[in-house]
């Protein structure tokens, strides 16, 4: 059964806008804070980030003239002497990530990514990662000589892209999650597997790794490669309203973010509980448009945006535009 939320007082509902916002930003300060193997790291300010930039290129463009992708046993191998394999220059399934905009330089980065057994079946329909998003992973992480640095290729971890090396922040936004298995040969027991996850190599330049400060295994300035397989994918709500971050921000092809205040109000949408400024919380016009039997279900136009669940109407008027972004719908 449905019950309606109470509806609350407007100067309440500012307050409480207020109070998010310094939880949000207290929470990012302790994630950032974290010091993790897959964390971002501060670089040291006078590093010539700009430089660096040509010498990674030239590093990854020797990779990929010398290693190709082994259907196999799906690794990376080096080509022998006289062999005739196709490099990674040359094949087609080496895709480019152009426009990556990361430590203040006047150059955009670039990264790439290889998908091999599909990119997954997105199962659950949350479709692909944002930037901002959790992610359930396995992982290989290795130089370019292949020495593996970090390795969790049995035990997958949850990670949250907004807190690791922005190689994946960027990269993995390309892939989908996978379909949860929860009967093992005709066994329910509690064990679980992933089948048809979204998998596949990312390499990226040092910029958009650890830079110029060396990690455990991890020279400075080291440009990384990454072999990967996504399981399953978390969206997270920073503010609660029960409509996911990744549709309250614009991302761009290279995955960098945009932030917009749709009331006007000076609280980005991703922090605001109300959206439309209309003194009724986000959550509560998301509810009465958008559930269905116990889940919200959002209607989404050609280009994956919210819109409304009824057609223009009077009451109405702004179209396509969901509730709780329509000041004229209470």
């Amino acid at each position: 059964m449905y019950i309606a939320p109470l509806k609350f007082e407007y100067e309440f509902i500012r307050m409480k806008k207020y109070i998010l916002l310094s939880f949000y930003c207290l929470i990012s300060f302790a994630i950032v804070s974290c010091d993790d193997d897959t964390s971002s790291s501060q670089p040291v300010d006078d590093f010539d980030h700009e430089s660096q930039i040509a010498i990674d290129q030239a590093l990854l463009d020797t990779y990929f003239e010398t290693h190709y992708y082994n259907d196999l046993d799906d690794g990376i191998w080096t080509i022998p002497d006289g062999g005739d394999q196709t490099p990674l220059s040359e094949d087609t399934n080496l895709m480019t990530i152009e426009g990556v905009e990361a430590n203040g330089t006047v150059t955009d980065y670039t990264m790439y990514y290889y998908k091999f057994n599909g990119e997954g079946s997105d199962a659950v329909g949350k479709g692909n990662p944002s930037p901002i998003d959790s992610v359930y992973m396995n992982y290989t992480g290795m130089l370019l000589d292949s020495t593996v640095f970090d390795s969790r290729p049995e035990y997958p971890i949850w990670l949250t892209l907004s807190s690791v090396v922005r190689g994946w922040s960027h990269g993995l936004p390309k892939f989908l999650g996978g379909k949860l298995i929860l009967e093992i040969d005709g066994v329910v027991d509690g064990d679980f597997k992933y089948e048809e996850q979204g998998e596949g190599y990312l390499f990226f330049p040092s910029g958009l790794g650890y830079a110029n400060q060396a990690q455990g295994g991890i020279p400075a300035n080291s440009p990384l490669v990454f072999r990967i397989a996504l399981n399953d994918v978390n969206l997270v709500d920073h503010d609660l309203d029960l409509v996911p971050t990744k549709y309250e921000l614009s991302f761009d092809a290279a995955g960098n973010i945009t932030e917009y205040d749709s009331d006007g109000d000076g609280f980005s949408d991703y922090l605001d509980i109300d959206d439309d400024n209309d003194k009724v919380l986000t959550s509560e016009e998301v509810e009465v448009e958008f559930l269905v039997n116990g889940e919200i279900v959002f209607d989404f136009n050609a280009a994956g945006e919210i819109v409304a669940k009824n057609s223009v109407t009077p009451e109405n008027p702004n179209g396509d535009l969901p509730a709780y972004k329509n000041p004229e719908i209470k």
